[in-house]
């Protein structure tokens, strides 16, 4: 008897959709709104709040990104081929009759990676290509209140979740920014209180989230709490929620949006191991 070896597992290939530059606006001092627009978008569906897509980018010398042949496990490279540099973004709005994106680009201080400097000098008529969107955050329409807590990373995907949260909730949302000028105007059909937080020069970015959710209050009644920053300061938090303050883990949402010292995290750490 002969034992047949397991099936090959296909990986799906991405809608590549190659779209342009439409509008560019700066939001704050380190913050830039791109509008992308064309009619690649046809069959993009947001599915909910703070989920993720990739924007993929051209290579040095290269006026568009350059996709590499499909096979069934990713990219097939040629020798001496480029695979395009991506990164992960959250799609802050979406017209599908306009066929339009808005996604907001971070711009770290002191930081040059391939999304920040690609935003910095972004221009009308770039052209960059666009993967997703997929794993949002389901808002529970039964809950009282929200915490709702993150770094500069986080803003978007933060307003994006208030947009969207009911109106029978009340919420109370934290962000830590680097200073004023990076404040900005965020609205929801809840009620909500927003406390900004400027990080403290010298200090690990989110430290002060961090000390400010220790110290936290938490209100009474069934509440859910989202938080979304550094990767290693969101395990200090989730530490912190789930085992000191004894908070059931599925009241929980955490996301580690990147990493300090790492150029590639990966978009679906959520602190699992915890």
């Amino acid at each position: 008897m002969t034992q047949e070896a397991p099936a090959q597992r296909v990986r799906p290939k991405p809608a590549f959709r190659f779209v342009d530059v439409k509008r560019v606006n700066r939001l704050s001092t380190n913050l830039v709104r791109v509008t992308f627009a064309g009619p690649d978008f046809e069959g993009f569906t947001p599915h909910g709040p703070a989920e993720h897509i990739r924007v993929w980018f051209p290579n040095e010398g290269e006026s568009r990104p350059r996709i590499p042949e499909w096979g069934q496990n990713g990219f097939v490279l040629a020798e001496g081929e480029e695979r395009p540099v991506n990164r992960v973004y959250t799609p802050r709005r979406f017209d599908a009759e306009a066929l339009e994106l808005d996604v907001d680009f971070v711009l770290h201080e002191g930081a040059h990676g391939p999304g920040s400097s690609w935003a910095s000098s972004a221009k009308v008529g770039d052209t960059v290509v666009v993967t997703g969107p997929g794993g949002p955050y389901r808002v529970d329409e039964t809950a009282e209140w929200f915490v709702i807590a993150g770094d500069h990373a986080a803003l978007p995907a933060i307003g994006t979740i208030l947009e969207t949260l009911p109106a029978t909730a009340t919420a109370h949302v934290y962000l830590e920014v680097p200073g004023e000028d990076d404040e900005i105007r965020l609205e929801s059909p809840a009620p909500f209180e927003l406390t900004w937080l400027h990080s403290e020069r010298g200090s690990a970015v989110g430290s002060v989230l961090a000390e400010t959710l220790k110290e936290l209050e938490l209100p009474e009644g069934d509440g859910r709490v989202f938080v979304a920053c550094e990767a290693t300061i969101m395990r200090d938090v989730k530490k912190h929620l789930l085992f000191e303050r004894n908070l059931p883990r599925e009241k929980i949402h955490t996301h580690g949006y990147w990493q300090v010292g790492e150029e590639n995290h990966p978009d679906h750490d959520l602190g699992q191991e915890i």
